[in-house]
């Protein structure tokens, strides 16, 4: 038997969570790019940048179905 709970939000608090992890995550990215060194921090803004995508797939995905 499993302690695991999974707790799931309702889908407006999931969008709001994935428009504030958007915006927050540009943020830092924008930061990133203004830096002197950011050829060297290519790897990281790869992976910044496909959190964001996967946060912003998330929300037009969860937003499609509701108007469904």
């Amino acid at each position: 038997m499993s302690n695991v709970v999974e707790l799931r939000l309702p889908d407006r608090l999931e969008n709001e969570a994935d428009i504030q992890n958007i915006v927050l995550l540009t943020d830092l990215l924008v930061v990133m790019l203004a830096q002197p060194d950011a050829d060297t921090a290519i790897d990281g803004m790869h992976r910044v940048m496909q959190i964001i995508s996967d946060h912003a797939h998330a929300l037009r995905d969860r937003l499609n179905g509701s108007s469904q």
